[in-house]
C-alpha cells in the first residue's frame, strides 16, 4: 500500500488541503496522512493544536482513505524536522510505498531541507502543480521529484482567518465560529456584546439549517449573513446613522431602531470585504424588511426573529421555513406583524410597511 505523507500547518485546514489530498490519492492510489506542525509559523494567530486536530477530523470524516498522523503533535518538539517525520514512517510502514507530499512553492526551497538527499531516497517527493508557477527544473531533476496536475484552488490561509474567505469546509469554519478562532472571529467578539454574539450564531446556524432544508445552492452563503447581520446593532446610536447616511442616503428619514442593519451592511463591506449583493441586502433590511427581497433577505429575516434562543417556543415557525422557505416566510411575517400590534409598537414606517403590503 501506498503512504502519502502531508505535513503543513493546517491553521486551518482549508479546501486546498483537502482537494491536494484527493488528487494525490488518486493519482498514487494510496492513503494520506495528515501532520499538523505543532507549532504554526503565524504564532499570534494560530489556533491551539488540538482544535487544528479536531478541525482536521471534521474536514476528512467521510473522506476515504484520509487520516491524522499525531507523530509531530505527540514528539514534544516545537520543530519537527521532515526527515524525521519520513523515518518514522519507514519504521511504522517498512514495506510500503512512501511518498512526499509538498506544495509547489515548496519545490524551489526543497535543497535547503535537512537531510535532503535522504529523505528524497526513503520517499517519493511529490508535489502539486499551480498554473503560473515557476519551478527550479534542477531539483525536480535531481530529487526525482513526480508531478500532479489538477485544478489549482487559490486560497488564501491569512484570509480565511480574517473571516474574508471562506474556501474551506463547512464545519470547519462552524468550528472557528463556535470557538472564536483566529482574527476575524476576535473582530467580530470586539464588535458585538457577549449576549448578541449569541444571536447572531445562533441566526448564521438556523440560516444554514433552513437553506440547506430548501435545497439552496451554497448554503454557507447564508450562515455568513446570519453571522454579519447584527455587526452594527452594538456601536452607538451616532455611528450607526452616520453610517446609514454615508452609503444608504435614501434612508435617511427611517426610525432610529432600524439603523443598525444599514450600519451593520457597510460594516460588513469594510470590516470583511464581504461583496455578494445578497449578503449585503440580507443585512441590509433584516430588521424592517422591504417590498423587493431575494430568498436570502427573507431567510435571514425569519431566521433574526425565530431563532432560538428568542425565548418562545418557534418550533413551528422554524418547521415552516424549513418546508418552504417562500412560504414559512410569509407565516413569520404575519406572526411578526401581530407580535408588534400585540405590544403597540407601530408597523406604519415606510420599509415594514411596504414589507406587509408587498408579501400579505
Amino acid at each position: 500500500m501506498n503512504k502519502i505523507i502531508f505535513g503543513g500547518a493546517f491553521d486551518p485546514v482549508h479546501s486546498g488541503h483537502i482537494n491536494m489530498a484527493l488528487k494525490a490519492r488518486k493519482a498514487l492510489q494510496g492513503e494520506v496522512f495528515f501532520l499538523p506542525a505543532r507549532i504554526s509559523v503565524w504564532k499570534e494567530e494560530s489556533a491551539p493544536i488540538e482544535d487544528k486536530i479536531a478541525m482536521l477530523e471534521l474536514a476528512i470524516k467521510d473522506k476515504e482513505g484520509l487520516f491524522i498522523d499525531r507523530f509531530e503533535v505527540d514528539s514534544g518538539k516545537d520543530v519537527n524536522y521532515s526527515i524525521d517525520t519520513v523515518r518514522h514512517f519507514k519504521e511504522k510502514y517498512p514495506t510500503d510505498n512512501l511518498f512526499y507530499l509538498i506544495g509547489v512553492d515548496q519545490v524551489n526551497e526543497f535543497h535547503r531541507w535537512k537531510d535532503v538527499e535522504e529523505l528524497a531516497k526513503l520517499a517519493k517527493i511529490v508535489f502539486y502543480t499551480r498554473p503560473g508557477y515557476i519551478v527550479k527544473s534542477e531539483n525536480i531533476a535531481k530529487y526525482n521529484m513526480l508531478a500532479i496536475e489538477g485544478d489549482g484552488i487559490e486560497v488564501s490561509s491569512t484570509e480565511i482567518r480574517q473571516l474574508k474567505s471562506f474556501e474551506l469546509p463547512d464545519e470547519v469554519l462552524f468550528y472557528v465560529v463556535e470557538h472564536n478562532l483566529y482574527e476575524g472571529m476576535k473582530v467580530v467578539e470586539k464588535t458585538l456584546s457577549e449576549h448578541r454574539l449569541a444571536h447572531s450564531k445562533s441566526v448564521a446556524k438556523l440560516s444554514y439549517e433552513i437553506a440547506k432544508a430548501n435545497n439552496l445552492e451554497k448554503p454557507i452563503r447564508f450562515f455568513i449573513a446570519g453571522l454579519f447581520h447584527d455587526l452594527g446593532k452594538d456601536i452607538p446610536l451616532e455611528k450607526q446613522y452616520e453610517l446609514l447616511k454615508k452609503s444608504f442616503p435614501e434612508y435617511a428619514d427611517a426610525p432610529k431602531f432600524s439603523y443598525h442593519q444599514f450600519a451593520g451592511a457597510v460594516l460588513a463591506q469594510e470590516m470583511f470585504g464581504i461583496k455578494d449583493p445578497d449578503i449585503i441586502q440580507a443585512i441590509e433590511f433584516h430588521s424592517t424588511g422591504n417590498e423587493n427581497m431575494c430568498l436570502m433577505s427573507k431567510i435571514i429575516y425569519a431566521a433574526d426573529k425565530i431563532e432560538p434562543t428568542r425565548g418562545f417556543d418557534s418550533s413551528d415557525l422554524i418547521r415552516e421555513m424549513k418546508n418552504d422557505a417562500e412560504k414559512g416566510f410569509k407565516i413569520v411575517l404575519e406572526a411578526n406583524k401581530d407580535f408588534l400590534l400585540s405590544k403597540g409598537k407601530s408597523i406604519e414606517n415606510s420599509l415594514t410597511s411596504k414589507c406587509f403590503k408587498q408579501y400579505l
